[in-house]
């Protein structure tokens, strides 16, 4: 009987996106993304450098904080509902962003980002479909990081 559960129980762990080759080409219905964005202070940094906290839950639903507060516990309201072709452009830079490359970073959990940056400004970026998940970091100053926060904030109507 021990044996049982320990295998039910090794067969429903998650199993973590490796690369980015893992992601499919066509949006998984299940995906679940989360972004953080470890910035400065609003009025001195742009939009995709400010603090943020931005979810996108299946179904299209975007949950969106903006300033001081906004950090990986953070779970922020319902700003919207996404349509199809909003949440598919966002899947799009997602696949297009080289998460096995650098300068991104593997974090097995949201509490290492500032552990893999050694600074305290950057982006942690979570990917979840079904029992797949992945989570990288990257410094504040990576382009296709800042495009991905940059397109989050206008779909959440937050504007410079």
């Amino acid at each position: 009987m021990l044996m049982l559960m320990g295998t039910l129980l090794l067969g429903c762990s998650a199993a973590p996106v490796r690369e980015v080759g893992d992601l499919p080409e066509q949006r998984p219905s299940d995906f679940t993304l989360g972004v953080v964005v470890f910035g400065g202070e609003n009025g001195a940094a742009k939009v995709p450098e400010r603090s943020a906290r931005y979810i996108i839950e299946p179904g299209g639903r975007l949950h969106a904080s903006f300033g001081d507060g906004s950090q990986a516990m953070t779970y922020p309201p319902i700003t919207r509902r996404l349509d199809e072709s909003q949440i598919d452009l966002v899947w799009a830079m997602i696949r297009a962003m080289g998460l096995g490359d650098e300068p991104w970073r593997r974090v097995q959990a949201p509490e290492q980002h500032h552990e893999a940056l050694g600074s305290g400004q950057g982006y942690l970026l979570e990917l979840r479909s079904g029992v797949r998940f992945g989570a990288w970091s990257a410094p504040i100053e990576t382009p296709q990081a800042r495009a991905l926060a940059q397109r989050l904030a206008e779909l959440a109507w937050i504007r410079d």
